[in-house]
């Protein structure tokens, strides 16, 4: 079926960059430093222009619009749609792939207004590169593909939360049929061989089918990945307590969306969530195959075809706030991804899976009212401190003192600057906005403001920028008592006026009142003790950090907490920060007897446990500017 492109044009909302070209240093950072081979390109092969595999039939179209089923390797439907740009005859062009969130479906359009767009981050993006809404004369559109998974939308089959064997097939089958179907597609030669130029991008699920096809197809060359895991045992099972919120909410809303179609393994350990409150090692395991952690970690066995290389060129992208999938997620893959790719980015923004439909987490909509910004998951434009003079006067803001950047600039101009190369993906004539410098690592600081700070966080001690590592540990807390339980049924998030009921327990740290900006990985050693005899019931508290600013008041810092199951004392990492302090603001230790994002993980009689912890804050990160120097 043909769609007429002509209803693709409407108002676009208003597009800002910042000025400046980037620097010869930051190009020549592009690439494999690895020895693994695979996805990277030398700075050399990513200069070299794009050529189609043969002049005779890359004869050129018209702009059109297909949807599309393919067999997959089992013969299950897999439902995509093709965006074709105007092209020339011999124009070569790259290949722009999308996948949805869990639940969700393809975007098998893209005629809407931006402005009132909020669903899947990065489909404006796709705009962007299709160049067929608004489009800018000194560059091609670029393919779109974008499709549904397996058990979503039109495909056919079970979800199996992108299984190597079955998502993981279908990736390496639509890239087949691409390649078979897509006449102007752009090859270029990598490590002495032709391949498709091949980008990818998408948010949550639709993130972490970049980081499996990475490890499963070499054709890919750079990716976004938004909002995603690293290792799903961390993120629904942490410490062995079922993440039991969201575990039942991703599966009955699936009912609808989905239709119900989900491996019978799903819905084994989502009763096993809910009545034992333990999930079984099978299926831990399992979900322990299904992200970057089983290529990452040199302990595990690698599943099903998987190598160890995941030498792509990646921008990963996560929210402080999200209580799905945190910031220590993106920091493992970002660390994983470095290793052996020197142009790998890290941008934490503020938002991400949330539960503000439950009343326990702000509305990001509210949040954001005022500031230009329109919630798409993560906020759309990132308030950058920088200098003045590298900031075009269009896009200054005077008040804040802040650029302010959309992220969709940001997530094209990587992708331009690996896929397409050379000075043209660094030129405002083919990018249609002025270039910007996209920081190795960048964090948008929490910081009180509906639009608060984004800095570039540089190192203290080397020219390369890290969040690893934290300053000397706290000394041990008082045991603090609480009541592990349905006695602790009212503590929970204290973001909103609906969560008023939450009662954390917020405890002084001595080592936590430094002013300055904290972006890392906090740890702590926890000791859990009963109070009087032990209970035959494992007892579950959460731990997490809180911000305390000067003027008195205290909230969960980011809504983030960890559980803890049992007695004694252990070693844990807690969810990551972005956090500027000020003269007179401190963080605390929270402990909860309950939490709303575990609603059914919680001891069924109260158990009284006193809590006592040592807490190692990250380091202090500095930025360019001397913001976070105080």
């Amino acid at each position: 079926m043909l769609i007429s492109v002509s209803r693709l044009l409407g108002p676009l909302l208003l597009v800002v960059g910042l000025a400046g070209c980037l620097s010869e240093t930051d190009q020549a950072r592009v690439g494999n430093t690895g020895s693994s081979g695979g996805g990277g390109l030398s700075p050399s092969e990513t200069e070299m222009p794009l050529r189609v595999k043969s002049q005779q039939t890359a004869t050129g179209h018209a702009a059109r619009v297909e949807q599309v089923v393919i067999p997959a390797f089992d013969g299950t439907d897999l439902a995509l749609t093709v965006y074709f740009p105007e092209l020339d005859a011999g124009e070569a062009t790259p290949l722009l792939l999308h996948s949805h969130g869990f639940g969700g479906n393809r975007a098998a359009t893209l005629d809407f207004d931006e402005a009132q767009q909020t669903s899947e981050i990065g489909v404006d993006t796709l705009q962007v590169a299709y160049n067929e809404k608004e489009p800018i004369a000194g560059r091609a559109g670029w393919y779109v593909i974008s499709y549904d998974q397996r058990g979503h939308g039109d495909t056919g089959g079970n979800v199996t939360i992108l299984d190597p064997d079955f998502e993981g097939k279908d990736l390496k089958t639509i890239l087949d049929w691409a390649e078979a179907n897509l006449p102007n597609l752009g090859y270029r030669s990598k490590a002495g061989t032709l391949n498709p130029v091949v980008g990818t991008i998408g948010r949550s699920y639709g993130g972490a089918f970049q980081l499996i096809g990475s490890g499963l197809d070499p054709r890919i060359d750079a990716m976004v990945p938004n909002g995603t895991w690293y290792d799903l045992r961390y993120s629904l099972n942490p410490g062995g307590v079922p993440k039991t919120t969201y575990l039942n909410g991703l599966v009955a809303g699936g009912l609808q969306s989905n239709r119900g179609r989900y491996d019978p393994f799903l819905f084994e350990g989502l009763a096993q969530a809910n009545t034992t409150g333990v999930v079984s090692e099978e299926i831990a395991k399992r979900l322990g195959s299904q992200g970057s952690v089983s290529y990452c970690d040199l302990s595990a066995n690698l599943p099903r075809g998987m190598n160890l290389k995941s030498d792509v060129p990646a921008f990963f992208i996560q929210g402080a706030t999200d209580v799905l999938f945190n910031l220590n997620e993106a920091i493992q893959n970002f660390e994983c991804y470095r290793k052996v790719n020197a142009d790998a980015k890290l941008l934490f923004v503020k938002y991400g899976h949330l539960l503000n439909a439950l009343g326990v987490q702000q509305d990001p909509n509210m949040a954001l009212e005022g500031t230009g910004a329109k919630y798409a998951f993560n906020e759309s434009l990132i308030w950058l401190k920088t200098t003045r003079n590298t900031c075009p006067a269009a896009n200054w803001d005077a008040e804040t003192g802040r650029c302010v950047i959309p992220l969709k600039n940001m997530m094209f101009q990587f992708l331009a600057q690996h896929l397409v190369g050379g000075r043209q993906s660094r030129s405002a004539d083919y990018l249609g906005f002025d270039p910007v410098p996209l920081p190795e690592i960048a964090s948008v600081l929490e910081d009180s403001r509906n639009d608060p700070t984004a800095v570039e966080v540089k190192s203290n001690s080397s020219n390369r920028p890290k969040l690893e590592g934290v300053r000397a540990a706290s000394a041990f807390t008082a045991p603090t008592q609480v009541a592990a339980g349905v006695a602790g049924l009212f503590s929970g998030l204290t973001s909103t006026q609906a969560a008023q009921l939450a009662q954390p327990v917020y405890v002084e740290l001595n080592n936590a009142n430094l002013p300055g900006c904290f972006v890392g990985t906090p740890k702590a050693t926890v000791k859990v003790e009963p109070v009087g005899p032990a209970s035959p019931e494992a007892p579950i508290v959460y731990v997490g950090l809180g911000l305390k600013r000067a003027d008195g008041t205290q909230t969960v810092l980011h809504d983030q907490i960890t559980p803890l199951k049992g007695y004694g004392e252990k070693a844990i990492e807690l969810p990551g920060i972005s956090v500027q302090l000020l003269e007179g603001d401190s963080l605390t230790l929270t402990i909860q007897g309950y939490n709303p994002v575990f609603v059914s993980s919680f001891n069924r009689l109260p158990v009284p446990v006193t809590v006592s912890a040592s807490v190692a804050l990250p380091n202090q990160v500095q930025d360019p500017t001397g913001f976070c120097t105080l």
